[in-house]
């Protein structure tokens, strides 16, 4: 059972009482928002985890939670902890490949049952997921609580026996199926601690979050952590922040947020969305940390977002890159330590690149690795990250194999007995470190491959993505036209939404010219595509892995933006 989360959650709400913990962003200006104190979460809290033990057993499987992010979302998620649940917090399911997704999660984690809201359950009825050959209970929630004494909930987060995984996290999938990471409640906490630590997050501190919550960004970074520094959150639909970016940089000024962040595509987003008019309305001079990770991190979009937005009070130093993953809870680097332009000069393939300041407690349990001999390898050379610490989680669900592999990696270094002898996470990763900051270029299975040399996939893509502004290097897909085509690639690459029409034979020009005078790699084919063309996962990054074998299979439109 989840105790010590539990117990540390339940404390953090009692302690914030008397002022708003919890505040759900509403959706048009002019509506007031809904703002809840810890008292009053922690009481509907309470009816939540009291409903869900008297219908389910804990032993039956995880509660997947598919509804939006919310009031009802946070209730229902501390509620089932509580209670002594595993909980699934997954996406809705939408049509198209998205839908399958959702059944291979539901075969994948065979919940006890499926909870959602009223407006749900229709949808999610037509659908008649099932796992293990039954189908799986769908419940309905009301928006709506009645308070309950304390003691009318068993405490289960206090009992006895072998602990059980507090949450299920599906990995977003952009390189493979998704799979569900294990979670207990002291690798949460430890990582909780880190990344508090590390971000200076506390008690005066209030987290704007318009990440999706079912995944680790969102759910940890966005609601968790917060609430266990004894800090506050404040909740924005993410659809809001895609059709409005404007308005995620109002509510920090309005809410005077001190921490918000969110992947690359995000901080783009602002640059190429935000009017000047817009921009000369927004005070940022709340924003401490304005955290950009879940990829790699173009560093000329960070000095951008810096220069764009430093007249409307934004702290230059409070914009810093992070990286981390599911499988190590969440957080493994970010934060700042000085200005950008104090930095040393980058490692070699890694000056397109932002680092990320790996704090003092993690500079033994990282390491850069030969990916085949598994041997470290020296500062500013590029291999792959590999992990330990009590922040990494336990393992993948009905995986035994890639478990294995994954997390219990052992280190071949004749000069460091201590790491030969402990298990490590591999994150498939890559990345090089200097002088307390890491690199993170790319993952290992994204790269393309000339004459013995390794070209990370997301260097092609931003180098393409700079030969023309019409180009979004965000949203782009550099790959091999087939797993042997050695020094050859192709690029899939979207135009942006208010781009105009492009010379498109004149910019494949320059773009074959510039990857190869840089890599000698022969693009044998550029395709400009429009926006949002390309496979996302449900967190928005491109799944290489499917876009590359509708490439392979001439089964990817082809239909050039008008």
């Amino acid at each position: 059972m989840a105790t010590a989360l539990a117990r540390s959650i339940r404390t953090c709400l009692m302690r914030r009482s008397g002022d708003a913990l919890l505040t759900i962003c509403a959706a048009r200006p002019e509506q007031p928002h809904e703002r809840l104190t810890g008292a009053a979460l922690h009481r509907a809290a309470l009816v939540r985890g009291q409903a869900l033990a008297g219908a389910f057993n804990p032993a039956d499987g995880p509660l997947a939670l598919v509804m939006p992010c919310g009031s009802l979302f946070v209730e229902t998620m501390i509620g089932a902890l509580y209670a002594g649940f595993t909980i699934a917090p997954l996406a809705r399911p939408r049509p198209g490949p998205q839908a399958d997704r959702f059944d291979a999660i539901i075969k994948d984690c065979r919940p006890a049952a499926i909870l959602c809201t009223e407006g749900l359950a229709a949808r999610l009825a037509e659908a008649r997921p099932g796992a293990g050959g039954r189908d799986v209970p769908i419940v309905a929630l009301a928006s709506a609580t009645d308070a309950v004494p304390d003691e009318a909930l068993p405490d289960r987060a206090g009992g006895g026996g072998p602990e059980r995984p507090a949450i299920l996290q599906y990995t977003s999938g952009s390189t493979r199926a998704p799979r569900g990471v294990l979670l207990h409640g002291d690798a949460i906490l430890a990582n909780a601690a880190l990344a508090n630590r590390t971000w200076g997050m506390d008690e005066s501190g209030t987290m704007l979050s318009w990440l999706p919550h079912f995944h680790d960004m969102g759910l940890m970074g966005g609601i968790l952590y917060p609430l266990l520094a004894g800090g506050a959150t404040a909740l924005m639909d993410p659809l809001r922040m895609i059709q409005r970016p404007e308005r995620w940089l109002q509510l920090i000024g309005e809410l005077r947020a001190t921490f918000s962040g969110g992947p690359a595509f995000a901080f783009a987003h602002c640059l190429e969305s935000v009017s000047d008019a817009q921009c000369a309305a927004l005070d940022l001079s709340s924003w401490r940390k304005a955290f950009c990770g879940a990829e790699p991190v173009p560093a000329a979009l960070m000095a951008a977002f810096r220069a764009r937005f430093a007249g409307c009070g934004l702290d230059p130093r409070a914009v810093f890159a992070s990286y981390g993953l599911a499988e190590h809870v969440l957080m493994v680097a970010g934060g700042t330590s000085e200005r950008p332009e104090q930095r040393p000069p980058p490692p070699p393939g890694c000056e397109a690149i932002e680092p990320c300041c790996v704090a003092a407690e993690m500079h033994d349990r990282l390491r850069i690795v030969d990916p085949e001999t598994r041997r470290p390898l020296p500062d500013n050379v590029i291999g792959e990250i590999w992990l330990r610490g009590d922040s990494v989680a336990g393992s993948y669900l009905g995986d035994p194999e890639e478990t294995a592999r994954v997390f219990h990696a052992r280190l071949d270094d004749p000069g460091d007995p201590d790491a030969i002898g402990d298990d490590w996470l591999r994150t498939g990763d890559l990345g090089a470190l200097r002088d307390g900051y890491l690199y993170v270029v790319g993952r290992l299975k994204d790269l393309l491959f000339v004459n013995g040399q390794k070209v990370p996939a997301s260097d092609v893509e931003w180098l393409a993505g700079a030969q023309d502004p019409a180009l979004n290097p965000m949203a782009a897909a550099a790959l091999m036209p087939d797993e042997l085509a050695n020094g050859k690639g192709v690029l899939l690459i979207e135009l942006r939404r208010r781009s105009h029409r492009i010379d498109e034979d004149l910019v494949r020009r320059r773009i074959s010219r510039a990857v190869a005078g840089a890599w000698s790699i022969e693009l044998t084919d550029i395709v400009f595509l429009a926006p949002n063309s390309l496979p996302r996962t449900t967190s928005g990054k491109v799944q290489r892995r499917l876009t590359a074998q509708a490439y392979r299979d001439d089964k990817l439109a082809r239909t050039t933006p008008a």
